[in-house]
């Protein structure tokens, strides 16, 4: 498999978000793509924490990640804790 950056930092998936993934049929690229070229919704998110839509059509695919500290690689990692995908009004 090959290993995604994003800002410098790897990118990697907690369990939760890698079942939206199956669910919605999305890899990590797709993530990447999403985190690289959407935008920033009008709400916030807590300190450290992304949050990015990208409009495909009439849905929208949100990604939010965190940036953590993971200490099976030893290293600081942006996580992928939420993917989802909403209609929206065209």
């Amino acid at each position: 498999m090959l290993e995604q950056f994003f800002d410098g930092l790897r990118l990697i998936t907690s369990y939760s978000a890698e079942r939206e993934m199956l669910e919605l049929g999305l890899r990590i690229r797709d993530c990447l793509e999403s985190l690289e070229n959407g935008y920033e919704p009008s709400r916030t998110r807590g300190k450290n924490t992304i949050e990015k839509w990208l409009d495909e059509g009439s849905k929208t695919c949100n990604v939010v990640a965190v940036r953590s500290y993971n200490y099976l690689l030893g290293e600081e990692v942006y996580l992928i804790t939420h993917v989802g995908r909403f209609g929206r009004r065209v």
